[in-house]
């Protein structure tokens, strides 16, 4: 009797250890660690966070970390520019959605390469009637203004105003759908970080704007030899376009290849001379309008 006993409480006891109670536990312990380690070594302005610089152990690199999905990192600081893009060099995204900020590194990590994008099948139809007039950096506060009216949205005052300074800093872009009679009903924004885009956040108030601002992106970002959208968390509309889930040492590893830090800053345009509806994405090239014959 005695033997069955300890069987079954040893039995109950792995059956807690693997439940749902177990993760909560491990979770806050988490939680508790790093709003420590926040608190012994504070987040400065422009640095995320200082102190993986100083002291590795207390706090390791992105790339090292254990396989803990979205692992929380750091508590607090503020939300700047710089911080912004020092963060995203790391692999870092910012929830300031409420105080203090939460700093996360996604695992795994929502991507796409652009000679993998998908295109609905009604989707070059629509570009080719014309029925949308798509633009690049035309209306960027909108789209992101756009992209903030919904019921739960992380794009709070502050967060809107970093997205405005690296606009006019040239460092962060927006597409723009507009309908005939020129109303915004569609856009995406999000950060050039040298061939690799860093998309925020979309809207669409017509149906298959959003798809149509997605394929006019990615078919520019392969033309102008772009290596990785990085959408960064998991979406079912982001999967049906061709993004993917990798692991968050993969993502690593291809974003140190294909960052650049001498980023363009400058205004982005819709180029003329690309064919959206005719692109194949995995014929890179394809996007390029093949001279009339005769002139």
């Amino acid at each position: 009797m005695t033997s069955r006993r300890v069987a079954k409480d040893m039995a109950l006891v792995r059956k807690i250890m693997n439940g749902l109670r177990w993760p909560r536990v491990l979770y806050r312990l988490g939680y508790i660690r790093v709003w420590l380690q926040s608190r012994l070594f504070p987040l400065s302005k422009g640095r995320f966070p200082p102190v993986w610089l100083a002291a590795k152990s207390a706090f390791p690199s992105v790339w090292k970390m254990d396989g803990r999905p979205h692992g929380l990192l750091a508590i607090g600081g503020a939300i700047t520019e710089d911080m912004l893009l020092a963060a995203y060099a790391k692999g870092v995204h910012p929830f300031c959605d409420q105080h203090p900020i939460r700093w996360v590194a996604f695992n795994p990590r929502m991507v796409l390469f652009p000679e993998r994008t998908r295109l609905g099948k009604g989707i070059r139809p629509i570009i080719r009637s014309g029925r949308f007039n798509i633009t690049f950096d035309r209306g960027f506060e909108d789209v992101v203004r756009g992209c903030s009216e919904r019921s739960y949205t992380w794009l709070v005052p502050e967060r809107i105003a970093v997205a405005v300074a690296l606009h006019k800093r040239g460092q962060a872009h927006s597409v723009e759908v507009w309908d005939q009679d020129g109303r915004l009903v569609g856009g995406l924004f999000g950060v050039d970080m040298g061939r690799v885009f860093i998309g925020e956040s979309a809207f669409s108030n017509e149906p298959n704007a959003m798809k149509v601002a997605f394929a006019y992106l990615n078919c520019h970002l392969q033309n102008w030899g772009y290596g990785l959208h990085d959408a960064q968390m998991y979406g079912k509309h982001l999967e049906r376009m061709g993004f993917e889930e990798i692991p968050r040492k993969e993502y690593g590893r291809r974003f140190r290849q294909l960052v650049d830090r001498n980023v363009r800053c400058e205004q982005w345009k819709v180029d003329e001379n690309l064919d959206v509806a005719e692109w194949i994405p995995s014929s890179p090239g394809s996007q390029i309008r093949k001279p009339v014959s005769g002139r």
